[in-house]
């Protein structure tokens, strides 16, 4: 049996098969829950023989250094690679998305960090759910790997490490969105689909549609009763969970006036933080195009 073969077999339905959903899992459980522990190393100092060093003030060589590696990666699949034109034009509008994200959303070069984040989620996701890069499963991957980073951000607000939250950080939502993305551009890019590749099921009929209702019917029920707000009438403990007004009620942010807003940060720099409101749309609309990479999704716009 070829090594090619064991490998197959490893990830796909062969000897092991919950290995990949494992793995995926323990990473994204890992990554969420030391969240906190590994911010701290970041920004601590660290004892080396050559002297002491803080690694945040080295994000942006470390960034730039990815970047550099990515682009030689994207560089050299492109020149053995199909399909060249129409997987620039995706990697360059993900370029001018990040771009706009760290203009806008991103107040300190350590947020760079969910895009090599995200990216390697992705790269799992695929090893679990599309091993053979066969199915082309983008917009189910894009969706379910936003949702991890939602549920990530969430247990962080509420949960993980509330006292350094005052928001829930829907700008966090879109960085590890485009995360995702990029990891699916570095897998299914410079490829073609097979000819005999099955149509998409309608939108109507996916778990991910199904999700999104139920997901908006709970949330609304919530705002119903009285139970979700975005703002507190005054500032609230950390955690984002308070009962100011005499009942337990859940809020997207602890200070008013935050989210929907600029907020100034060291340097004279400003950054705008996403109300609930711009960010849900900004995610969606941002998922769907680059879902589309998948040339059977615009088949699917153009039959509607």
């Amino acid at each position: 049996m070829s090594d090619g073969v064991k490998v197959e077999e490893f990830g796909g339905n062969g000897i092991f098969p919950l290995f990949w959903p494992v793995v995926t899992l323990v990473y994204w459980l890992l990554t969420s829950l030391l969240h906190l522990e590994i911010s701290k190393i970041i920004v601590s100092p660290v004892s080396t023989p050559l002297g002491a060093f803080t690694p945040a003030d080295y994000s942006r060589h470390f960034s730039w250094g990815l970047l550099i590696l990515g682009a030689l990666f994207i560089l050299f699949t492109a020149i053995s690679g199909k399909a060249r034109l129409r997987t620039a034009v995706y990697w360059i509008v993900w370029g001018t998305a990040v771009y706009g994200a760290n203009r806008l959303l991103v107040f300190t070069p350590n947020e760079y960090a969910h895009y090599p984040q995200y990216a390697l989620l992705a790269v799992l996701l695929v090893m679990w759910r599309d091993p053979h890069r066969e199915n082309w499963p983008i917009g189910n991957l894009i969706f379910w790997g936003t949702a991890l980073g939602i549920a990530d951000e969430l247990m962080q607000y509420f949960f993980i490490c509330p006292s350094y939250g005052d928001y829930l950080d829907f700008n966090d939502f879109v960085l590890n969105q485009l995360g995702i993305v990029a990891g699916l551009l570095l897998v299914y890019g410079f490829r073609e689909q097979g000819a005999n590749i099955r149509p998409l099921s309608p939108i109507h009929k996916t778990r991910a549609f199904k999700t999104i209702i139920i997901a908006f019917a709970m949330v609304s029920v919530l705002i119903a009763t009285d139970r979700l707000r975005v703002t507190p009438p005054e500032e609230i403990p950390p955690g984002g969970i308070s009962a100011v007004t005499g009942r337990t009620i859940l809020y997207f942010e602890r200070k008013p006036g935050i989210t929907g807003n600029w907020n100034r940060v060291g340097g004279g720099r400003s950054y705008y933080v996403l109300s609930p409101a711009a960010g849900l749309p900004l995610l969606l609309a941002l998922g769907f195009l680059f879902a589309s990479f998948d040339p059977r999704v615009l088949k699917i716009v153009k039959f509607f």
